[in-house]
């Protein structure tokens, strides 16, 4: 029989529907955490999927016996590797296994991914000095930042901020030796890094820097002439146009990156959805027009088939109907928006955790204008979770827009734990 720990497979295409809050509220729940019985927790997600034991081992690559021991406090049970599988296949909050601490903003997981930076920067050595040729590094690099990127897409930001700086810095200094066309490659490479460095900060709220970054990035990929990059870059200094409240430069620069010949289908749908963000928030309906165009774009493009990292080789067509639900609430639709972000909801399994908080945080919004408060707090709590676990200040800022109901009894205790 094989270890799980060891043989685990990868969690299944087709995402296990989003599961109320009211499951993780029950007294079972608080329960098995408070008995520190991470199996249990499992067993109780499995149950409300209607899933028996051999069909959550299927799905996850486990025996049924595994899922058996599992579930019943055997030393597998705290294996984290297996906790982090089944917890993003059922969709547990990470604290109910304890993989976080709910109580405190975050800091607990920066242990684990700090280990896991030490990891990457030995790993970023290994591609460097044990790669054949030039060529097999840069590859090597590349699939690197697609680990990175997978490994923040489901862990904190903050300690993986050094390990991408000290990765961006080897970069650098190996673009400075390099000449032709491995340098341009390393430039391109390093320009991937510090766009993504550049997101960091976005995340913890450092905007000064997400913009220096972001434009180092742009000037890196237009020396390397990687267009892919340019185009992208013009949509992350659209995205931090939006802290501004700068609609016009919102628009404009998301344009700029449609203008730029050469992009990728999937990097031009992504910023056909920025525009339309743009438009949205300029209360402009000539937005889904633009959602519409990217969505069919994205449909077309064929899954990556490199293990490299390649600008929007995650996006798909729930990207850009999430973000069009959420500029229903920019213009004021609200009803609208809770019928599409209700049909969307089996599928936000897919999405990365600091994205589920956002539009979790942004249909909570639309339920308190559209008057239903109580419900409004539950998802609200539910985006306060996922910012713990995260640590994006995105999903804080958005929190912050029920302000306007922070008086009223059901939302006073979520606003007070906002401050």
């Amino acid at each position: 029989m094989s270890d799980p720990a060891v043989h685990a497979v990868v969690v299944p295409d087709g995402p296990l529907p989003m599961l109320p809050p009211s499951t993780w509220e029950s007294r079972a729940v608080r329960d098995a955490v408070a008995a520190e019985s991470p199996g249990a927790v499992i067993a109780i997600a499995r149950r409300a999927h209607g899933l028996r034991q051999d069909e959550l081992g299927a799905l996850a690559g486990f025996s049924q016996s595994a899922i058996s021991r599992l579930e019943s406090g055997s030393n597998i049970a705290y294996d984290l590797r297996v906790l982090r599988t089944l917890q993003r296949l059922l969709g547990v909050p990470s604290h109910l296994l304890g993989l976080t601490d709910r109580t405190v903003p975050m800091r607990s997981g920066d242990v684990v991914v700090g280990m896991e930076g030490k990891a990457l920067m030995a790993l970023c050595a290994s591609a460097v000095f044990n790669a054949d040729n030039d060529d097999d590094a840069v590859s090597q690099l590349l699939v690197l930042r697609r680990i990175i990127n997978d490994a923040h897409n489901w862990r904190a930001t903050g300690a993986l901020m050094p390990a991408v700086r000290s990765m961006y810095d080897v970069i650098d200094a190996l673009r400075r030796n390099a000449r032709g066309e491995v340098r341009r490659r390393l430039l391109g490479t390093g320009a991937m890094y510090a766009e993504f460095f550049g997101w960091l900060h976005e995340e913890v709220g450092d905007l000064r820097n997400a913009s220096a970054w972001t434009s180092r990035a742009l000037e890196q990929g237009q020396a390397a002439d990687d267009r892919d990059v340019v185009a992208y870059c013009y949509v992350r200094l659209s995205q931090l146009a939006e802290a501004d409240g700068d609609d016009d430069r919102v628009i404009g620069l998301a344009r700029a990156a449609q203008r730029e010949t050469g992009a990728s289908p999937v990097v031009r749908a992504m910023a056909l959805r920025q525009e339309a963000r743009g438009l949205a928030r300029a209360g402009q309906d000539a937005c889904m027009a633009r959602f519409d165009l990217a969505q069919a774009l994205v449909l077309e493009v064929p899954p990556p088939q490199s293990d490299e990292y390649s600008i929007g080789y995650c996006f798909t067509d729930l990207h850009v109907e999430l973000q069009r639900a959420a500029s229903l609430v920019d213009l004021a639709d609200h009803r609208r928006a809770i019928d599409v972000y209700t049909q969307l909801m089996p599928r936000w399994g897919s999405a990365c955790q600091w994205e589920q908080g956002v539009h979790t945080a942004t249909l909570a919004y639309a339920h308190a204008a559209a008057g239903d408060v109580e419900r409004a707090v539950e998802l609200g709590f539910v985006a306060l979770d996922l910012a713990r676990v995260t640590g994006s200040q995105l999903i804080v800022n958005e929190l912050a827009r029920l302000g306007p109901w922070a008086a009223t009894p059901a939302m006073a205790e979520l606003t007070a734990q906002l401050r």
